[in-house]
């Protein structure tokens, strides 16, 4: 989760969490105003039937009080009934305005008026009676006496009927109270909660946020040191420079190289100042108002002149910081140290004249070169040509006189003469290898193969081996270079293949090839005589042999010319051999390049 949705989950839990509190707060306000409206219904409850039971009693003194001046005509008994007669209609007034709003209690009052009225009037009547004994007055006593107890009972009934109705009430109000009391507290007690777990869960993320904002700082501080510690100590040189060229920061590496204190550069000195005097004129007359206005600058080359008075050569890229208007505000630029590579160009422009003086001489040496293989191929032939034709000639018209010996020592002269005009032509062409222009093509190897073998079995044939090998060839793929010089190399390894394995019972000869990475590798194995690879040093140079002349003929010159020719066209040639058991010749061609 990113910072921003942390912090915005942060906000969002306090902002719950005040408004459940803000809610708790609300419904419990709400729940006391609701109690304390309760309350006062309660109590008006309570005065109704406080009223009622006051009526009631205002009632039982005016009836005990008229009782009592029937039976001994004191005038003190009246007294309950004068002050009921003067307070029960302000009683009944009250009772109508406390109820209101209870119609039900409204027509009880009606019925409680009515009875108070008639009770009254009951009362009256017997205090009216007569003081005199008789058994008419008892009798009119008695009737006026249960007449008022029938209506106190309905007023009972009536009182205790409207004290029912106003309990009734106070129960619902009391049940209602209750419930919503319980209510309330359910929900104070879930809000408080729930905001007592936004708010934890609020400051659990505060505190997590403040430890990582902690860690944030130290990485910063750290990073902001590593930063320092780059700029400081990068491998090239750093400075910023303002709008009239004056060094304003400027880091250790270029101070090293210079041999100046920060104290002596930044804000003291301006970047041609460290230069020398041409490379000064040319930065404020043309690099510097070209920077300000492109706003970059590449490779640019200066000569600075350090502390000590030696000189560095470096070389300067720049960026420029411009602020919202578009205007210069400083520079970022970095400075590499070419002095190593001005020298080592000036090495390299003094070894090429050293090169250029050495290939004319190695020009005049090829031409002397040439000379000499002219001298060879003319000069030398012809007294070769000359004891070879005088040694026939020799044998032939003396023939009669010579005794086996001279035949004999005869036949070696010519052999010889025969062996160095070979090794002449070996060298020739050897020689001609290394001056010969390479015109690549692409080669059907397997074509190639089949050509080269069928003359190299018709010469082995002419030369009456002792068994022409047998050929396994797998197709080869083609191969990338020069077809006549490739088809040397072939020529050289398969008759050498061939003469090397002719003296088995059954010889043979495998050709393969192969792709491997950038390379097109192509081998000739055969079953011959092999050689000890303690000698493989000698192997591909000039007239190395590693049998004797009498053994196999040759004169050493052809492995040689298969070295240079593949080494020519970039490849690699190398063997493998054990006596006895036969040699494998690899050699490999690189790939044509594609684009």
């Amino acid at each position: 989760m990113h910072r921003f949705e942390r912090e915005t989950l942060t906000v969002y839990g306090l902002a719950a969490a005040l408004i459940l509190m803000m809610a708790s707060a609300s419904i419990a306000y709400r729940s006391v105003d609701r109690f304390a409206a309760r309350a006062a219904l309660v109590q008006h409850s309570h005065i109704v039937i406080n009223q009622t039971n006051v009526l009631l009693s205002e009632l039982k003194d005016a009836e005990t009080g008229s009782r009592g001046y029937l039976l001994t005509r004191d005038k003190r008994f009246l007294k309950p009934y004068g002050q009921a007669v003067r307070v029960l209609p302000a009683q009944l007034q009250t009772l109508k305005a406390l109820t209101r709003d209870n119609a039900g209690q409204q027509q009880a009052i009606a019925v409680l008026g009515r009875l108070t009225a008639q009770q009254l009037a009951i009362l009256r009547e017997g205090i009216a009676l007569e003081p005199q004994i008789d058994h008419d007055r008892n009798a009119k006593v008695m009737a006026i006496a249960l007449q008022g107890k029938r209506v106190m009972d309905e007023i009972r009934a009536v009182v205790g009927h409207m004290a029912a109705g106003e309990e009734q009430i106070l129960r619902r109000r009391t049940a209602a109270e209750n419930s919503d009391s319980h209510r309330t507290k359910r929900w104070v007690v879930l809000g408080s909660l729930a905001a007592i777990a936004l708010l934890l869960a609020a400051f659990w993320a505060l505190h997590h946020e403040i430890r990582k904002r902690r860690a944030a700082q130290e990485q910063a501080e750290k990073t902001a040191l590593e930063l320092a510690d780059l700029y400081n100590n990068a491998p090239c040189a750093y400075h910023s420079v303002d709008a009239q060229g004056v060094i304003t920061r400027i880091n250790d590496t270029e101070l090293a190289w210079l041999g100046y204190t920060r104290d002596e550069i930044v804000g003291k000195m301006r970047h041609p100042d460290l230069m020398t005097p041409e490379s000064a004129e040319r930065y404020r007359q043309t690099v510097f108002p070209l920077f300000q206005e492109q706003g970059w600058l590449k490779d640019v080359e200066f000569e600075y002149v350090r502390k000590d008075g030696s000189i560095l050569c470096g070389a300067l890229n720049a960026t420029v910081v411009r602020d919202a208007q578009g205007r210069y505000v400083t520079s970022r630029t970095s400075l590499y140290d070419i002095t190593d590579r001005k020298q080592t160009e000036l090495r390299i422009r003094q070894l090429n004249a050293q090169l250029d003086q050495r290939a004319a001489e190695l020009e005049m040496t090829n031409k002397e070169l040439e000379s000499f293989s002219y001298s060879v191929s003319h000069d030398l032939r012809s007294p070769l040509r000359a004891i070879d034709g005088f040694s026939r000639m020799l044998e032939e018209d003396y023939a009669d006189r010579l005794d086996d010996e001279g035949r004999r020592i005869l036949q070696v002269i010519r052999d010889n003469s025969k062996k160095m005009g070979q090794l002449i032509d070996d060298l020739l062409a050897f020689s001609r290898l290394g001056r010969k222009p390479i015109e690549a093509a692409l080669i059907d190897m397997d074509a190639l193969v089949d050509e080269v073998w069928s003359q190299a079995c018709a010469e082995a044939r002419g030369g009456a081996r002792d068994a022409v090998p047998r050929l396994r060839r797998e197709p080869l793929p083609a191969a990338w270079g020069d077809a006549a010089m490739i088809r040397q190399v072939l020529a050289n390894l398969v008759s050498n293949a061939i003469k090397y394995s002719s003296r088995q019972a059954e010889p043979v000869v495998e050709i393969s090839g192969s792709q491997e990475g950038t390379e097109t590798l192509y081998q000739v194995r055969d079953n011959g005589v092999g050689f000890d690879m303690q000698y493989y040093n000698k192997l591909f140079r000039v007239f190395q042999r590693l049998h004797g002349a009498d053994e196999f003929p040759g004169t050493g010159v052809g492995l040689a010319i298969v070295q240079r020719v593949v080494v020519r066209h970039g490849g690699r040639v190398w063997a493998q051999s054990e006596p006895g058991v036969g040699s494998i010749f690899t050699f490999s061609l690189p790939k044509k390049e594609t684009t």
